[in-house]
This record gives C-alpha cells, structure tokens and sequence, in this order.
C-alpha cells in the first residue's frame, strides 16, 4: 500500500490518542472509547499505533487480531472485521523491531479503514516522530492525556512546543487529565493553567476495577460497567463522535455531525487542521521542515 496512492482519497474520521510521555493512560483510554463508541451503534475500528509495545490485544482479550504488518498486506482483512457493538482492532505487531518500517504506513491503512468504519481510533506510542506527527495531522480530533504527575504536565509542554517550531498546528487537540479523584495532586484548573488556558477535561479515576478488568482483557466488560472513568470518558465522547453533541460543528461521513475543536469555538483564529497540505491532500513538510508557527492553545469558556 503506497502512501502516494492513499493521498487522494477522503480521509477517515480518525481520533488518535497521544500524550508527551508514557504511563498517562494512552491504551486504557483508546480502547475504552472504542468500546463506548461501538456501544453507541458506530462501527468501530481500533489501530494499536504503539508498535513496540502496544496492548491493546491484551486489553479487549482479542489474542487473535490481525496485526499492522498483515493488514497493511492485505487490506481486505478490514472487511472480515466489521462487527455489531464490539471494536474491530488491529493489533501492533509481534515483531517490535519491525516498528520504524511500519511507522510512515499507518495513514495507508487509516485511509483504508475510511470505507469500511464510521470511526478509527488510533493508539499511539510514547515517542514523538514524524511518522506521530502524520498521524496527528490525519485526525479529526487528538486526545492528549496528561496524568497527575507533574513530569506529565512538563512533557505535555515540550511535546506543544515541539508542535509550535515544526509547524504541527494544535487546534484539533482535546486535552484530558487523568485519574481525577478527591486528593488528586492536579485538577483541571492546575494543567490549564500550565497550558497558557487551554481547556482541560478531568477524567475520573475508575478504581482498582479499571487494572482489574483491563489486565484480564475484559475492556468491554469495563466499558459497559460505567464505572467513574468509562462515564466521564463517555461524556467526553458525547461531543466528539460523528453522533454526537452537533452545535454547529463540521460534518462527518454519513451526513452525520461532529463538534468542532475547542478552539474552533474558542477563537475565530485558530490556526487550520490541514495547514501545511497541499490541495491534493499531500503533506509538505513535517518535523523539521515547515517555518514556525503558533501553537493553538486558546484561553476561554469550558466546552
């Protein structure tokens, strides 16, 4: 699957799931939603995009999935995924070092999910590349999860600063702040003021049921239990998937409308999601390559 040729084809509506650095919850969050949203009635497809060490397969107990590497070698495997109120995955593959070759392929196989579900959320790894920040600018919305550690919040920082000298425009990024409890070190009003006002969403802390449930691979189980965290990640969701919340936001595929980015309702200036593309939908730069350019990160009114 070339990457020259997935450019010119409409694009999925895609939701990955980041944060500046690892431990903050990327995969419980990533395979939570899937599984919400699949509950919802949307077809579902879940990309473990973490391809050295991704879980995801543990955590929904789908041993059997297919890989990255065998989708992208043959993307009719998609077809054979497609199911009722369960996310399809497709699993980070079995040979970690066969990361770096896969990376620059995700889009391909993101562009070829784009038919055959009405959502792909993409898990992603802890460091920060190019081939990351292809995936960032192929999605409709980012998730960026911070933790209550504050080398969390800092990693956060540098990741946007990162974001700001390469040009990786920021507005479609949702920033969420984990295990959220009574106690909790950090709230909501900590990280944004961090983050110079943008908003921030507290997910709640789900207990000891949340490493219970996921180390069993009962995620499904976890999502339809609604415990703290599975009703605040739900609430999140209201206002992102294409069935959600509409406010004037965009459209998504199936004439169905999506919420706009915080900033798109929090700044009549925020910077384009598709800066940096051409009209064809090719990319023209990436890290290291595109001039500087602000970050979006807007102070105003909760979502």
């Amino acid at each position: 699957m070339a990457v020259e040729s997935c450019a010119a084809k409409a694009p999925a509506y895609v939701v990955s799931v980041v944060s500046g650095s690892g431990g903050a919850g990327k995969s419980a969050v990533a395979v939570l939603s899937a599984c919400l949203a699949a509950a919802r009635g949307l077809r579902v497809l879940l990309v473990d995009g973490d391809l050295q060490f991704g879980d995801a397969a543990d955590l929904l107990g789908a041993s059997d999935a297919p890989t990255v590497d065998e989708v992208l070698a043959d993307p009719r495997r998609l077809d054979t995924l497609v199911g009722e109120g369960v996310p399809a995955l497709v699993a980070a593959p079995r040979r970690p070092e066969r990361a770096e070759e896969l990376a620059g392929q995700l889009p391909c196989l993101m562009e070829a999910a784009s038919t055959r579900f009405d959502v792909v959320f993409v898990n992603t790894g802890s460091s920060w590349s190019e081939a990351q920040a292809v995936v960032i600018e192929r999605s409709a919305r980012t998730l960026f999860l911070v933790d209550q550690r504050a080398s969390s919040v800092r990693a956060c920082r540098h990741a946007l600063e990162l974001c700001e000298r390469c040009g990786i425009a920021t507005g479609s990024f949702l920033f969420l702040l984990n295990r959220c409890a009574k106690g909790a070190p950090l709230t909501a009003l900590d990280v944004s003021c961090a983050l110079q006002g943008a908003p921030v969403t507290e997910l709640r802390d789900g207990g000891t049921a949340v490493e219970e449930l996921l180390g069993s691979g009962m995620a499904a189980a976890l999502a339809a239990e609604r415990n703290e965290l599975c009703a605040s990640l739900s609430s999140v969701l209201d206002g992102l998937l294409p069935d959600g919340e509409a406010g004037g936001g965009l459209r998504g595929r199936k004439g169905r409308r999506v919420a706009p980015p915080a900033s798109e309702s929090a700044a009549s200036d925020a910077p384009d999601r598709r800066r940096g593309r051409t009209r064809s939908g090719r990319k023209s730069g990436l890290w290291g390559r595109r001039p500087k350019a602000s970050v979006a990160i807007e102070s105003g009114a909760e979502r």
